[in-house]
C-alpha cells in the first residue's frame, strides 16, 4: 500500500446524497485490508440524526464545532464511537468539517427521531 495524502484543495466534495446538503470525501475505502477515511463536510446548524456503524469510529473535528450529547466539540477534539453505538450530530453556527476512521468499510443504520 503506498502512501495516500489529499490535502484540502484536492479533496474534491461529494453530495452524499441528492437531497442532503452534506458533501462527502472518500479518501479509502475501507475494503482489501485498508482502513475506510473520509472527510465530511456539514452546513453551520445542520442536525445529523441518530445513528449507528458497524464498526468503531474515530471523528476528529477539523474546524467549526460538533455538538455530540451535551458535549460541544471544538476543532482538535477526538471522538471514539464504538460499534453499534447510537449518537447523533449537530453543527455549531459555523460550517462543520471532520474526518472519520473505521478499521473496515462499515453498514449504517439510520433510526427514526
Amino acid at each position: 500500500m503506498a502512501v495516500t495524502i489529499v490535502v484540502p484543495a484536492d479533496r474534491e466534495m461529494q453530495p452524499v446524497s441528492e437531497d442532503s446538503p452534506i458533501l462527502l470525501r472518500r479518501i479509502t475505502d475501507g475494503l482489501d485490508g485498508e482502513p475506510y477515511l473520509h472527510v465530511t463536510e456539514v452546513p453551520a446548524r445542520h442536525h445529523i440524526g441518530a445513528h449507528s456503524h458497524s464498526e468503531t469510529e474515530v471523528m476528529i473535528v477539523l474546524s467549526g464545532t460538533a455538538k455530540v450529547g451535551d458535549t460541544e466539540c471544538p476543532p482538535g477534539t477526538l471522538l471514539v464511537i464504538p460499534a453499534n453505538e447510537r449518537y447523533a450530530v449537530d453543527a455549531g453556527d459555523e460550517p462543520l468539517t471532520f474526518a472519520v476512521v473505521r478499521p473496515k468499510k462499515a453498514s449504517y443504520e439510520f433510526e427514526s427521531e
